[in-house]
């Protein structure tokens, strides 16, 4: 029998995969952000190809790290698990720290692509508000996104009746719609630490940062999503609890 992960491999898993996310997810931002800022206006194009950079992305990351951790690479989707009752609240700080790691690593690496510019120029692909778009919005915008992701988490990775084989494609096309969709008003982070990575390594860089703009949306509304839709899904599809030898990895069972 398989020995299960342990908690080091749980935190590098999460930390690879969040790594990458960031790296691919937030280097494709910042390559539109450049070529915008040396004068060519945004189009449909571009919140296309961001979308899919992310959503393709995060379905080969649970293809390679979603039998060892369960791939939640976004820290919304952890304490989802947790307060559903399917993450052991002992593997929360790993798992945390993990995706803490690698969001801040795979922004740093986007620097070794493009150089300075793509901090100065491209602000690595962090996310935030635009014109027009309020606080609250944002909030409620975030909160909707990160809803509509967990809710694909819910049904193709923790959910054991799902068909097997489809959570990687489920779930990164989840994000890919919901980029496509509200990209253009909040950059559709629907991750808190996809959003803290790029914040981060900008800062060294002189570029500005709104903090209270982070926490209220980029923080708090993911999280207030993800939990939303963890507990609705559990309750109108009646999803048995989990037994005690699933509780620390939710979906590393059908991840790949």
């Amino acid at each position: 029998m398989q020995r299960p992960p342990t908690p080091v491999e749980r935190f590098l898993a999460e930390a690879l995969g969040t790594f990458l996310l960031v790296f691919v997810g937030c280097g494709t931002v910042a390559l539109v952000n450049m070529q915008h800022a040396s004068g060519r206006p945004f189009t449909l194009g571009d919140f296309l190809l961001f979308s899919l950079a992310f959503g393709f992305v995060l379905f080969i990351v649970v293809l390679i790290v979603g039998r060892v951790s369960g791939a939640h690479v976004n820290p919304a989707v952890t304490l989802a698990l947790w307060a559903n009752g399917r993450l052991d609240p002992a593997d929360v700080a790993s798992y945390l720290g993990g995706q803490i790691v690698g969001a801040l690593a795979g922004a740093a690496a986007i620097l070794i692509v493009y150089g300075k510019n793509a901090s100065t120029l491209g602000h690595l692909g962090a996310p935030s508000l635009a014109s027009g778009t309020s606080l609250v919005q944002g909030l409620a915008i975030e909160a909707l996104g990160a809803f509509i992701l967990m809710l694909a988490i819910m049904a193709t990775a923790v959910d054991g009746r799902a068909p097997a084989g489809w959570a990687g494609l489920a779930i990164g096309m989840a994000l890919a719609v919901v980029n496509m969709f509200m990209g253009a008003a909040t950059g559709a982070s629907v991750n808190p630490a996809r959003a803290l990575g790029p914040d981060v390594i900008n800062f060294f860089y002189k570029v500005s940062t709104d903090v209270g703009q982070y926490v209220a949306v980029y923080l708090i509304g993911p999280i207030i999503g993800a939990i939303a839709a963890a507990f609705l899904y559990a309750y109108i599809t009646h999803l048995p609890r989990p037994t005690a030898s699933r509780t620390a990895r939710p979906a590393a069972r059908r991840g790949a």
